[in-house]
């Protein structure tokens, strides 16, 4: 067996070599370079951009980027930088700038291999905790600072002790940079700092350079936090700005991982008018959006902070559809945002859908879950719901198929936990009445609460 292994081991990584000399840099023309300051937040020195495509499988993300300062991505069938010789540096990366794994005694750093690139003096201090850091030497540095997890740690949490002259200094010195900052995993923290600390107007002036690019930052996982920092500080100055990159890319949006948190900042932040664009838009597409994994998240936000007329233009449709969305894995939290922040009129809508078949609804996975919201804070819910299920009896009856079920018993457990000394001595009877189902499967777990009710001997 191991041997078997072994061979495989050594097959797969033949393989991988051969994959990577097929895909060698043989021509300059497949490394692009860029002069300086032609990168967003204007990088001093010359970046080389090599197309993955060239060095591994086309499934690879199409470029990489080798700076400075910063990430370098590693793409499929290429060796470590630690285990990197010559031959693979200069045939892969033409002896040009490579981000390092690790710098002197274990620290994270970067540096230039074939020119002896060497880590800021200021910066190795601040590894070392040394306190007598002045902020002019730091001014001087400040990309390799900010780009550093513990230069980035150590700005943010000087900017809060400085005085607001001192932070107008760091910001107006970040101000050329901040897109680079904006994209960097450290960096984004010193943005965001700054734009706390500073003044309105140099604040202001930081985020009007992310004018512009906007769209690609809320796409970005670094950048979106940027994008919304800004706009919970900065909700005057984003207004045009956010309707003029983003209109148009509202569903897109929603459905990115990043920009979709940016969205719902907009509804939380910007004023109603600023955001008629993205409730317009979201309406188009509403039950589509309503059972997305980040669409959801918007419904939620749209019924908690936009006006009345703004959501019954949004919910329309969902309305109409509310019967598969209170099933659906996604849907149902919109659904569920519906009882606890839409109008009565909505409410009530709902739970006529819920009572229609309190045994099916309540059965189910995630429409479970709507019943008890619904009995949770919908005035009169609860006794509604406890009368539908105890509406018919036998083998056959809601509450029945409610005890059986693994996600129906929770109901039935909310409702013995919370209803009178009526309803739960009735309750006790059906279901002591129903004594084979409760002894197997998942109605086991309502006894210890019959129990509690003096049910005994189920």
């Amino acid at each position: 067996f191991w041997l078997k292994c072994g061979l495989l081991l050594c097959g797969l990584r033949s393989r991988s070599g051969a994959m990577a000399d097929e895909h060698q840099i043989q021509r300059p023309e497949q490394m692009q370079f860029i002069e300086p300051n032609q990168m967003m937040g204007g990088y001093q020195q010359p970046v080389w951009c090599v197309p993955m495509n060239s060095l591994a499988s086309p499934m690879e993300p199409v470029f990489m980027v080798a700076v400075p300062t910063g990430p370098f991505m590693m793409p499929a069938g290429m060796p470590s930088v630690s285990d990197m010789d010559d031959a693979w540096y200069d045939q892969y990366y033409g002896g040009h700038w490579v981000a390092g794994h690790h710098g002197e005694n274990g620290r994270w750093g970067n540096w230039r291999r074939n020119e002896g690139y060497q880590v800021s003096p200021v910066l190795r201090r601040i590894w070392d905790a040394d306190e007598n850091v002045t902020l002019a030497e730091v001014l001087d540095v400040l990309m390799d600072v900010a780009l550093d997890r513990a230069g980035a740690a150590w700005i943010c949490r000087k900017v809060s002790d400085w005085d607001e002259d001192v932070a107008e200094s760091v910001t107006a010195a970040a101000v050329p940079h901040v897109l680079a900052l904006a994209v960097h995993e450290f960096g984004r923290e010193v943005v965001t700092a700054l734009i706390e600390r500073a003044s309105p107007d140099t604040a202001n002036n930081l985020v009007s350079q992310l004018f512009g690019h906007l769209l690609d930052l809320s796409r970005h996982p670094h950048g979106c936090r940027v994008v919304q920092h800004a706009i919970e500080h900065c909700p005057k100055e984003l207004q045009g700005p956010i309707q003029e990159e983003l209109r148009g890319e509202v569903v897109s949006c929603i459905e990115s991982a990043h920009a979709n948190f940016v969205i719902q900042k907009c509804i939380q932040s910007l004023p109603r008018l600023a955001t008629q664009f993205i409730v317009q838009e979201v309406s188009e597409q509403a039950v589509y959006l309503a059972r997305h994994r980040f669409g959801c998240r918007v419904h939620q936000r749209i019924l908690e902070h936009a006006s009345e007329s703004d959501v019954k233009s949004v919910l329309a449709e969902v309305m109409r559809s509310r019967n598969p969305l209170t099933c659906d894995e996604f849907g149902n939290y919109v659904v569920q945002h519906i009882l606890e922040f839409g109008s009565s009129d909505l409410q009530e809508a709902v739970v006529k859908t819920l009572l229609s078949d309190i045994g099916g609804f309540g059965s189910h996975k995630h429409s479970s879950n709507v019943v008890e919201k619904a009995m949770a804070v919908v005035p009169g819910a609860r006794d509604r719901v406890i009368d539908a299920i105890l509406a018919h009896r036998g083998a056959r009856s809601p509450l029945a198929a409610l005890a059986s079920s693994k996600y129906g018993n929770f109901v039935i457990q909310h409702i013995l936990e919370d209803c009178t000394l009526v309803q739960r001595k009735e309750l006790g009877d059906r279901l002591r009445a129903l004594g084979s189902v409760l002894r197997r499967g998942f109605g086991k777990h309502l006894i210890p609460l019959l129990g509690k009710s003096d049910f005994r001997g189920c």
